[in-house]
């Protein structure tokens, strides 16, 4: 009788750990946030970037604008920001946020393929651009995710990173 006893309370302490997953909900992805009200405080945060231009999901094209920046599938993502220098630099700014943040380590790499696609492009056209794109960054908060590539990516990655402190 105590063997029935302990199986059955062992599969009953299984079941429970199996299903406590099931119960939260989600999985929690952290704050709920504007990539675009971020990437413009980035923006802010660096004074020597140049004219940018802007491009969004909310934009008509928005999802093939976005195959411009990643290869991820846009059926990942949940929303982003991305601009670009006007005069055809290498400053780029992004954010990106994703429906799932396990996602983001193969939108990470294929930001790393973003970025050397730019240096052949650069070092064939304009290689005083080349040290710009070679300190690039590419970070991550959960679900976020962001590219950097400016003069001062140091403060702008710190207003990257002020959005996720504040939630704490």
């Amino acid at each position: 009788m105590d063997y029935i006893k302990r199986v059955l309370c062992l599969a009953l302490a299984a079941a429970l750990l199996l299903s406590a997953p099931g119960c939260g909900g989600r999985e929690d992805d952290g704050p709920d946030l504007d990539p675009a009200e971020m990437a413009r405080a980035m923006m802010d945060a660096d004074t020597t970037l140049p004219k940018m231009v802007e491009r969004s999901s909310g934009d008509d094209g928005g999802e093939d604008s976005f195959t411009y920046l990643s290869s991820l599938d846009y059926g990942k993502v949940d929303a982003y920001f991305y601009a670009c220098a006007d005069a055809g630099t290498a400053e780029e700014i992004a954010v990106v946020k994703l429906k799932d943040k396990g996602d983001a380590a193969a939108l990470m790499e294929s930001l790393h393929d973003h970025i050397k696609s730019r240096q052949g492009t650069f070092a064939e056209y304009d290689p005083e651009q080349l040290p710009l794109t070679e300190s690039a960054v590419v970070t991550r908060e959960g679900r976020y995710v962001t590219l950097i590539v400016s003069k001062k990516s140091g403060l702008v990655q710190q207003e990257f990173q002020k959005f996720f402190q504040q939630d704490e």
